[in-house]
């Protein structure tokens, strides 16, 4: 088998690998990007997240979001799935929305591509007010984006928030104010910090 992003030959050497799930990157790719879990904390809550956005991560996400490059989703959560399963068992899950325009250019939401499989209930009722992009704004811009999201769903009891990358928090900030009076327990799982 070879790499989903190299195209090298990959060899085995993991008994993970070898019985309970092949990964999709050789060893060299996989060290680049640098996995490791790690926390910060944002607005009083804890964010795990997995990765550092690296060139790697970079180019890997943007092929599997733009290009639909469908078997990458699986190189996200390689190793950590089982963790989270475990962790979040009995939570209900947010994805961050994307903007509308970016999901119908993409035809899918790449969030529930990597997620799914953790086979949790997905919340509705999240909602933006306007149709921002945070692409090419500056962080005071970014800022103002907080207020942007709007909840109209029944309360949670347990919440589990996740998005790709956090570069300067406002989604999640913005996220967590909307969803803050309505649930009772919020965690917070990203895949890579900038």
């Amino acid at each position: 088998m070879k790499c989903l992003y190299c195209d090298r030959e990959i060899k085995i050497y993991s008994l993970y690998s070898l019985f309970i799930e092949e990964d999709l990157l050789c060893s060299d790719c996989r060290h680049k990007l640098k996995m490791k879990k790690r926390k910060f904390i944002l607005e009083g809550y804890k964010v795990t997240y997995f990765f550092d956005y690296n060139s790697l991560f970079k180019d890997i996400l943007l092929q599997y979001k733009e290009s639909y490059d469908e078997a990458l989703k699986e190189i996200f959560l390689y190793k950590i799935d089982i963790y989270l399963k475990l962790k979040y068992m009995g939570y209900q899950i947010l994805y961050v929305p994307s903007s509308e325009k970016k999901l119908i250019e993409r035809g899918f939401n790449h969030l529930e591509g990597i997620f799914k499989k953790l086979g949790l209930k997905e919340v509705k009722g999240l909602h933006k007010k306007e149709e921002l992009t945070q692409v090419g704004k500056t962080l005071v811009e970014r800022e103002k984006m907080i207020d942007n999201y709007y909840y109209d769903g029944p309360p949670i009891k347990k919440l589990l928030i996740v998005d790709d990358v956090c570069t300067t928090g406002s989604s999640l900030k913005g996220v967590i104010k909307a969803l803050r009076d309505s649930c009772t327990t919020i965690c917070i799982v990203i895949l890579a910090k900038v």
